[in-house]
């Protein structure tokens, strides 16, 4: 397995807490953009890179997930005018890593009331809570120069998620900003 994808999962958890505060909302939630000094080249060629990592939560690891993410990320480069080629003789490699992870969400809210019971009434201060339990869905695509190996672009995102963002339309709009920062050919 390639380097760069040693503890992707680490390396994206301390960018997007550094980059938090940069980071754009549109479709794709949160997204981080990381470009290297040597920037995608406009009209280059690419190709799937034979190697992908998602998480094993059957939400994502999917035939018709992947098969979305997919269409969505060729779709992509093809409107930026990167040009899809055999492995071997393209300038880039793309893939890509999903995973859906269970989250829980505690507000509370500070209150001064009365409580009554059987044995009479308390008054005082206290806090009411709620507790929202959700699934955040982190989608990173990763452009990787064939010949060196080295990591030129990755865009990372994190969202709510539900069922009814895995239509190829959401997909699809969600990629749209990731990679608005590519260059255009």
């Amino acid at each position: 397995m390639p380097n760069y994808l040693i503890n992707t999962a680490a390396a994206l958890s301390v960018i997007l807490a550094i980059a938090a505060p940069a980071a754009q909302a549109g479709p794709a939630g949160k997204v981080v953009v990381m470009e290297s000094v040597a920037p995608v080249v406009a009209g280059s060629t690419w190709a799937w890179a034979p190697f992908s990592t998602s998480s094993p939560d059957p939400r994502v690891a999917n035939d018709i997930v992947q098969e979305r993410v997919r269409v969505a990320v060729e779709t992509s480069m093809a409107g930026h005018g990167l040009r899809r080629a055999a492995p071997m003789d393209a300038r880039y490699l793309v893939t890509y890593h999903a995973a859906v992870a269970n989250k829980v969400k505690v507000d509370s809210t500070p209150n001064m009331g009365r409580v009554c019971g059987f044995r009479g009434c308390i008054t005082g201060s206290g806090s009411t809570f709620d507790v929202t339990q959700y699934a955040e869905g982190t989608l990173i695509i990763d452009i990787v120069e064939r010949q060196t190996g080295r990591l030129v672009w990755r865009a990372a995102s994190k969202k709510k998620v539900t069922e009814k963002d895995v239509t190829q339309a959401k997909i699809n709009a969600v990629v749209a900003d990731m990679t608005k920062s590519l260059p255009k050919a």
